[in-house]
């Protein structure tokens, strides 16, 4: 097992000097960079504009608390911003736009264009991927814990992958970065790279949500695809990703009409 590839602290923080982040913190291992952040929240901390980086997790989440470890070769980077009570409506959309900082900073740093799937993964495509229809080079997990009356904090945890080996688990369905590029790629870089991208979309959520959702949409493989939706209780749904709606949901044209989920499980189908 490979140890921990970690950006530079001192370098880091130079580089997103004029950004919204003003704490960053490196550290080689935790158990889960998102609940740090929220329990510092939870425990009265100001962890507004807060970034906790770490090159292993040992106890993260997905979705729905799957489990979601961090082997070396990854990076765990969490942020955390502070969520007004007018803007609470609008933080499903924020796994969605984190997808589109991915994808900034991926083809800044390697200069190779990924797809977003709906609504947490950033895949590279790969037509041999049966219905997969790419491998994926990064999962986001977006929470929200409120405070009462005035909001709450929300805290964006995204995985990169930047050099996986063939020890690694689940290879054949991940790629990285070093694979796309040949090379190995500078973790501050490319950490500096999406936190910049994440903070100029931030800047501009909610109220230019909108052309944000226009963006998203642009850049979102699910749409078009032929998928299997599966909505929290396993209810099923197959047909055709028509949108994803102005509260970023997904929106399946299926065989009962169409229909809008905030929350579910989709899988790339092939037309045929």
């Amino acid at each position: 097992m490979s140890s921990p590839v970690l950006p530079d602290p001192a370098a880091l923080a130079r580089a997103l000097d004029g950004t919204r982040w003003r704490q960053v913190e490196v550290v080689a291992a935790t158990g889960s960079t998102n609940a740090d952040l929220v329990a510092r929240a939870a425990a009265g901390d100001d962890v507004d504009a807060a970034v906790l980086i770490a090159g292993q997790q040992t106890a993260g989440r997905g979705r729905y608390a799957r489990v979601w470890q961090t082997p070396p070769g990854q990076l765990a980077v969490s942020a955390a911003l502070r969520v007004d009570a007018a803007q609470t409506p609008a933080v499903g959309w924020l796994s969605l736009l984190t997808g589109l900082a991915v994808r900034t900073a991926v083809a800044e740093v390697s200069g190779v264009d990924v797809d977003l799937k709906w609504p947490n993964d950033v895949l590279v495509p790969d037509a041999s991927a049966d219905a997969r229809g790419g491998r994926k080079l990064s999962g986001i997990l977006c929470e929200f814990a409120p405070t009462p009356g005035d909001g709450g904090v929300a805290v964006i945890g995204t995985g990169l992958n930047l050099d996986l080996t063939a020890a690694e688990p689940a290879i054949e369905t991940a790629a990285c970065l070093r694979e796309l590029t040949g090379t190995a790629v500078d973790p501050t870089t490319l950490a500096a790279a999406y936190l910049s991208a994440l903070s100029g979309l931030l800047n501009r959520w909610p109220a230019e949500l909108p052309a944000l959702a226009a963006e998203y949409r642009r850049a979102c493989a699910t749409l078009g695809k032929r998928v299997r939706l599966v909505l929290p209780g396993d209810v099923e749904v197959i047909g055709i990703a028509v949108d994803v709606d102005d509260e970023g949901r997904i929106v399946v044209d299926g065989p009962q009409g169409p229909v809008a989920a905030s929350a579910g499980d989709v899988t790339h189908l092939r037309l045929t």
